[in-house]
C-alpha cells in the first residue's frame, strides 16, 4: 500500500496550469504487479472550482485505458456520480524529483 499526493494539471506538459491536488492510496492487487486499487480524492482548486470528487477502482497498468467510479464529492459535487477513463503516459524528458513520475490522463463523465 502506498499513499499518494500528487498535483492535477490541464495539461501533459511541466508547467502546465494548476487544476488543483489528489490525496489517496493504492494497493498493488495482482501478482504480476500490473493491476492497483486506487482510491483518491481530487480537489479542484483551479478557475471557479473549489470542489471535490472521490474515484475509486482499479488501474491495470497492462491496457492503454482503465475505468475509475466517480463516488461523490464535496460542494457542487456532493452527490455526483459517473466514471472515468485513466490513460498512462510514459515519462519521457520529464523531470524526476522523487523517484518514477507517471503521468495520468484522466477524462471525467459525471452527472452532478
Amino acid at each position: 500500500m502506498r499513499e499518494t499526493r500528487s498535483t492535477l494539471t490541464k495539461g501533459h506538459a511541466l508547467g502546465s496550469g494548476l487544476f488543483g491536488k489528489a490525496q489517496g492510496f493504492y494497493v498493488a492487487s495482482s501478482e504480476e504487479g500490473n493491476s492497483q486499487t486506487i482510491a483518491f480524492t481530487a480537489i479542484l482548486e483551479g478557475g471557479s472550482y473549489i470542489d471535490s470528487l472521490n474515484f475509486f477502482g482499479v488501474q491495470r497498468t497492462a491496457v492503454s485505458e482503465s475505468q475509475l467510479t466517480i463516488m461523490g464529492g464535496t460542494g457542487k459535487y456532493v452527490n455526483a456520480r459517473g466514471y472515468t477513463t485513466v490513460k498512462t503516459f510514459p515519462a519521457s524528458n520529464q523531470h524526476s524529483t522523487d523517484g518514477m513520475e507517471t503521468v495520468l490522463e484522466f477524462t471525467v463523465y459525471l452527472a452532478y
